[in-house]
């Protein structure tokens, strides 16, 4: 039995269940919250959304041992990212994953030394929430969970990695629409020459008008 429960673990962790991750968004902005969860869902995690730190908190205190990971936004009214962060790792020990559009290195710093899983920079894409499922824990299983893991010294390296994912993203962009300009400039040539070709008007095509004319009257050979 003992054995088969080993292989049974190797498994779940080469081929996560999303669908057994509960994951808390948090975020004041309606639409964010939305497009965040919308991409969660996509790869099967369970997801509940929360408009304030405040209701997170009393979410979690009320069902505990529920949530996995916790993904908030960092500006937020009365408690911030940050407040909320601190106070889930003191009273949950869960892992929490920081958004914000905040791409400078002070923000980064702050988050990721305070204990944040990780930084996502704002727009979140598809490709930030992917993996997100190795950040979490288990808490129904909180003497066999795995202990978060988090750098001991956070630095230049920790921000150069979420600054250097974006710029992927980025860049990734840039040629998607360079091809698109590149594809619309080819587009745009043909339209011209085809516009530019115009009929040559020989001595064949001049005696057939004149025969047309001819057949059907002077009258009636309008345009």
């Amino acid at each position: 039995m003992a054995g088969n429960k080993h292989t049974s673990n190797q498994s779940s962790k080469a081929e996560p269940t999303f669908e057994a991750i509960q994951v808390m968004v948090v975020d004041d902005d309606v639409i964010c919250l939305s497009i965040v969860a919308g991409m969660l869902k996509t790869f099967k995690y369970q997801v509940v959304t929360v408009k304030s730190a405040e209701d997170a908190l009393g979410i979690l205190r009320s069902r505990s041992n529920f949530f996995h990971l916790i993904i908030t936004d960092v500006h937020m009214p009365v408690m911030d990212g940050f407040e909320l962060q601190n106070q889930v790792r003191e009273e949950f020990n869960l892992p929490v994953v920081l958004m914000s559009v905040d791409d400078n290195e002070s923000s980064m710093l702050r988050g990721l030394e305070s204990g944040a899983a990780f930084y996502i920079v704002k727009p979140v894409s598809y490709y930030d929430v992917k993996d997100l499922w190795q950040y979490a824990v288990s808490p129904r299983k909180s003497k066999l969970a795995t202990p978060i893991q988090r750098p001991l010294k956070v630095g230049a390296g920790s921000v150069a990695m979420v600054q250097g994912e974006k710029q992927k993203r980025r860049e990734s962009k840039k040629k998607a629409e360079v091809k698109v300009n590149e594809d619309n400039e080819i587009e745009k040539g043909e339209a011209t020459m085809l516009k530019k070709s115009k009929v040559v008007w020989t001595s064949a095509l001049h005696n057939e008008f004149l025969e047309a004319i001819r057949k059907i009257g002077l009258e009636r050979a309008v345009p």
